[in-house]
């Protein structure tokens, strides 16, 4: 019996004549459909083309305009920023010290001025006032000529957190690479201590201990040594000791110099052991009630980026936080303490 060649027809048209099956879709195809279907394959290459285009562009400019680097750069130029405030202020105080040394030998120049001047015109002078000027005029060269008494020294507590890059593995790799992420880690500042001290309290400890040595006169302020203008930073603090006053933890702009009397210092924020809050220097409302006592622990958080504070009681868990209108407290910000009676102690843990 003779076989019959059964074709499969066109899928598109259902013809059976000229027929020929696609090897990727197995799909059979008149000699018409077939080159048609050949054209819309290759309008889905191109258009596959397009987006791997797209996607090689819109990759290379996520690396080269990544979130991280951003976050460097403000790094870099909040550090720029600090390092020309504390040269500024150098600067200044350098020029107040020269014209003081200046104006007092002008001064001792005009007076022996006057006196020569007053001398010759009374033709009253002999060898033993000459021989007293020339000693006088060489002692005002012997100043100006003789180096400085001002000495420029370096201190070595940081001022700038500094930044380090780490790669973390992430769970998701392909065949071809494995994929990572960057983080950016600020240093902690283990190297805080009390500097400036404004009234009656001693350091003791390098520095990092702190005791009240006044009876309610004044609160005495602390200023921190650190200056923080970028990233989040953890201080811890132990209650050593206080007595029945409260004590203020905060931060004002390192901007500002110590003062004798901060009433009017709007660039202070803070709280007065948690229960009175310190916004642009002045004191809201609030009650008497005391959380933090002898032994206690507390944590100064100083978030730069996100422009707030906040300060964790250990012991009760009890959190308190707040923005900061950089407006009235600019950057970079260091820490301020104040103690309210005598023999109040407190300990910056490493």
């Amino acid at each position: 019996m003779e076989s019959i060649d059964m074709k499969s027809p066109c899928v598109k048209c259902s013809k059976g004549c000229g027929i020929t099956t696609c090897n990727g879709c197995q799909q059979a195809y008149c000699i018409n459909h077939f080159n048609q279907h050949r054209q819309e394959l290759a309008i889905e290459v191109e258009t596959l083309r397009q987006k791997h285009d797209r996607f090689r562009s819109n990759l290379d400019r996520k690396f080269t305009e990544h979130p991280l680097l951003l976050q460097i750069n403000q790094w870099e130029q909040d550090a720029v920023n600090t390092i020309q405030t504390i040269a500024e202020t150098a600067r200044t105080l350098l020029r107040e010290l020269l014209n003081q040394t200046k104006n007092e030998i002008e001064k001792s120049i005009k007076n022996l001025t006057d006196v020569l001047q007053s001398s010759r015109e009374c033709d009253d002078y002999t060898e033993i006032n000459i021989k007293k000027w020339t000693g006088q005029l060489r002692t005002l060269r012997e100043t100006i000529e003789s180096p400085p008494t001002i000495l420029i020294t370096e201190n070595e507590k940081l001022v700038i957190p500094l930044i380090s890059v780490h790669n973390q593995p992430s769970t998701f790799a392909t065949e071809n690479f494995e994929n990572h992420t960057v983080t950016v880690e600020y240093s902690t500042h283990p190297s805080e201590r009390f500097d400036q001290i404004v009234g009656k309290a001693i350091t003791s400890e390098e520095c990092r201990v702190i005791t009240c040595n006044t009876w309610f006169v004044s609160y005495p302020t602390i200023y921190g040594s650190g200056r923080y203008s970028s990233g989040t930073h953890r201080l811890d603090y132990q209650i050593e000791k206080i007595g029945n006053s409260s004590i203020f933890f905060g931060i004002t702009s390192s901007l500002e110099g110590a003062r004798e009397n901060d009433e009017n210092d709007t660039s202070i924020h803070g709280w007065w052991d948690l229960a009175r809050t310190v916004v642009n220097g002045e004191a809201e409302k609030g009650d008497d009630q005391k959380f933090i006592t002898t032994g206690d622990e507390v944590t100064l958080t100083i978030d730069c980026d996100d422009r707030q504070i906040q300060l964790q009681h250990h012991q009760t868990r009890r959190q308190v936080e707040l923005n900061i209108d950089i407006e009235y407290c600019p950057l970079p910000w260091k820490t301020v303490i104040k103690l309210g009676s005598k023999g109040d102690c407190i300990r910056i843990l490493e």
